[in-house]
Formats: structure tokens, sequence, C-alpha cells
């Protein structure tokens, strides 16, 4: 073989030697890179657990301390009354009347309610003292049963007209007069008569009840943590009931002429009274 082939070979097979040498060191750089990859995941994989845990710990503490900090309360009713002289006097009163026929009963009980009505203005009454109270017109039925077929079976024999009117006025000792009056004049049910205080009156008693009422149930909530060491810091809410107000009534089904003339009426103190539940916030009485 020529020699200078021969040279030729062996430095190709040196440059080949060369080379590999070379690759060997990237190559195990790579590898070590991917273990140090790997390890760094499994070692994140294995820390996981641990941060989950310390996260559940920290939700732990925080519900621990929610529930350290839940609002303690008490509930209390507070209520308030007062007796007042009423200011208003209210008679319900109407014509109830029959006829043949619906006109004929109509008829009839406008006349004798018109009558009454016109009395009620000549005492000074105006049109806005006056309201319909109720207004009906009813058939009469008989009620029978056949003597032939034995069934039972009705009749219309007339019509019933009822017409009730309701009078509001200041003038509290006229209630007698007021009946006397409508009653001569054809008026033959009285529905109720009573003492009341007017819508400004209760308005403006309002307020101050309210606030009695308020601080009626704080003295109850303080008198009842006295003993437990405990203090009003606030207020988680309050709720207001309605208003009551009582009134002296009296009622008759029908009326006569001779029942009111030698019967006085007197009115008398009405109570008006009402409650407001409050849910106070307490803690240690420091």
């Amino acid at each position: 073989m020529n020699p200078l082939n021969i040279a030729a070979i062996v430095g190709v097979v040196l440059v080949l030697a060369f080379a590999v040498v070379l690759i060997q060191p990237e190559n195990s750089a790579i590898s070590q890179n991917d273990d140090a990859q790997i390890s760094s995941s499994e070692i994140s994989d294995s820390a996981s657990p641990g941060i989950y845990h310390d996260a559940e710990i920290a939700k732990h503490h925080s519900m621990m301390g929610s529930f350290s900090q839940t609002e303690h309360t008490i509930s209390v009713t507070g209520t308030a009354q007062t007796n007042v002289q009423p200011d208003l006097l209210v008679i319900e009163f109407g014509v109830e009347t029959n006829g043949d026929t619906a006109k004929s009963a109509l008829d009839s009980n406008s006349i004798l309610l018109s009558n009454s009505v016109n009395a009620l203005k000549s005492m000074g009454m105006s049109d806005d003292d006056l309201s319909t109270s109720r207004f009906s017109i009813t058939p009469l039925y008989d009620y029978y049963q056949d003597k032939d077929t034995g069934r039972h079976t009705s009749e219309l024999i007339g019509y019933q007209v009822t017409n009730i009117l309701q009078v509001k006025t200041d003038k509290l000792d006229s209630a007698d007069i007021i009946l006397d009056s409508v009653v001569s004049s054809g008026v033959n049910k009285v529905n109720s008569v009573h003492f009341t205080i007017s819508p400004q009156s209760h308005s403006t008693l309002k307020d101050g009840l309210i606030a009695n009422a308020i601080e009626n149930a704080k003295s109850k909530a303080e008198n009842a943590l006295l003993p437990l060491n405990q203090k009003i810091i606030g207020v988680q809410s309050i709720t207001l009931d309605d208003f009551s107000s009582p009134s002296p009534m009296m009622r008759t089904a029908f009326a006569d002429e001779s029942l009111f003339g030698s019967t006085p009426i007197f009115s008398s103190e009405s109570t008006i009274s009402t409650s407001a539940d409050v849910v106070f916030l307490i803690s240690e009485d420091s």
C-alpha cells in the first residue's frame, strides 16, 4: 500500500477519535442536566403534599378565627304605651229596606238615607265627614218543599237593599244627638259607635312611643347582662311592630228611635301601645 494512503487513513482515524472524545463530555453534560431536571421535578412533587397540608392548616386556622369572632347577641322586646283622650268620634249607621223589586227597595232606601244625611248636614256636618262603608242589593228567596213532588225549591220574593254610612267628627259630646237625629230620620241600623285617635294625633304620638319602646328594650338587655359581666356594644337589627289603639265600642244590630234619646254616650281614654324587637351586640365587660 502506498505510504501516503496509509498516512491519510491514520489521519482520518485520529480525527474521528478526537471527535468522539469531544462528544462524550457534551452527552454527559446533557445527561446531568436531565438528571437535575428530574430531581428538581421529583423534589417539587414530593414537596406538594407539604404545601397543600400547610394551606389546609392555614384555612383551618382562618375558620377557627372566624368562629372565635362570631358576634354574640341578645334579643329583647321593648314596649311602650300611653293613655290619651280620643279626639275623633266615628259612627257607622245605615238603612236596610225590602221591596218586591230591586228598584222599589232602592228607592225607599235612598229616601230614608237622604233624610238622615240632611239631618246631619243641618248639624254642621259636611260631605267630607261622611263616607259609604258598605252597599249591597240582595235577592230574597222563599225556600219550601213542593207537596206534589217532594222536591225542595226556592222562589224569588223580593230584594233587600243595605246602605251603610260612616260619619267622623271631632264633636265628641254630640254622639247621642247625632244618633237620635239620624234614627228619627229613618236610619234603622247602627253598627258601631266608638271614640278613637285621629291620624294626625296618632302620627304625633308615634315617634315618641317608638323611642320609648327602644329605650325599654335597652334597659331590659342591660339588666339581663349585668350578672353575666357582659355589655352592649352595638345593635344588629330593630323590628318595629304595628301600633295598637283599642277603642271603647258600643254595638247594636238595629236602632230604635227611643234607644238613644235618654242614653248618654261618653268617651273615655284610649291606650296606644307599640313594641320593638331589638337584637343587641354584646361582649365581655372589660
